[in-house]
Parts: structure tokens; sequence; C-alpha cells
């Protein structure tokens, strides 16, 4: 027995205190500046459409985008693939962490798997990577 009476086996209950929310607004302001970003990379490449006289669905598929364009659009494609994973990792992640505290007593369940770590990391990367290649066309 220790000095306080409590026997070594025993572990006190984890209190999360405000853990989860903490996690669910941090995810949702990484959300939201995700999806801003690929708004905007969409606008932009909306309006280098326009600017090439070919606003129309049909224009797309003709041959003649100048690079910029089909860049543009690679960018904006890529933006919205990475905010729909950063979405999934997010749900994931909040439901995981509202599920049920008393579930998550040991610290294997508190921490977020490897796999989205390195998944939500990597589509961030390739977010800010679109950004700057989309800022160096010159959306």
């Amino acid at each position: 027995m220790g000095a306080d009476g409590m026997g070594a086996a025993a572990i006190p209950a984890r209190d999360p205190g405000l853990q989860p929310e903490r996690t669910a607004l941090s995810w949702r302001r990484t959300i939201m500046s995700a999806v801003i970003a690929s708004l905007l990379i969409w606008r932009g490449w909306a309006l280098s459409l326009t600017r090439e006289g070919s606003a129309d669905v049909a224009g797309l598929f003709v041959p003649g985008h100048s690079a910029h364009v089909i860049g543009l659009g690679v960018c904006a494609v890529m933006a919205s693939l990475t905010t729909i994973v950063l979405v999934v990792c997010a749900s994931i992640r909040i439901r995981t962490l509202h599920a049920g505290v008393g579930v998550l007593e040991t610290a294997g369940h508190i921490a977020p798997p490897a796999l989205m770590l390195r998944t939500a990391s990597i589509a961030i990367v390739a977010l800010a990577a679109a950004t700057v290649v989309a800022l160096v066309l010159g959306f």
C-alpha cells in the first residue's frame, strides 16, 4: 500500500476535461481553412476559364487550354481531394473522442492511430503544395 492508502494496482479513472472539445474545435478550424483554400483555388480556376472565353461546360473539353488553366484545374482537384480526406480524418477523430470517455481509459485508445496522423499530415502538405502552385500560377 502506498502513502495514500491505495494499492499499487488501483489506477484512478481518466478525467479528460475539455480535451475532446478542444480537439474538435481544432479539427474544425483546420477543416475551415482547407475549405477556404479549396474554394479560392476553384474560384481562380473558374476565373481563368472565363478569361480564355470558355466558361461554358462544353468549352472545358475542347483542346487548346493553356497550361495555366490546366494547372489551376489540377490544383483545384487536388485541393478538393485533400479537403475530403481531412474531413474524413476529423470526423473519425471527433467521433472517437465523443463516443465515450469511459471506453478510452488507456493511453493506446486516446492517441490517434498512426495511419490517420500520416494521412492527415500528407493531406495538409498536399493542400499546401496545391495552394502554393496555384499562387505561382497566379490565380
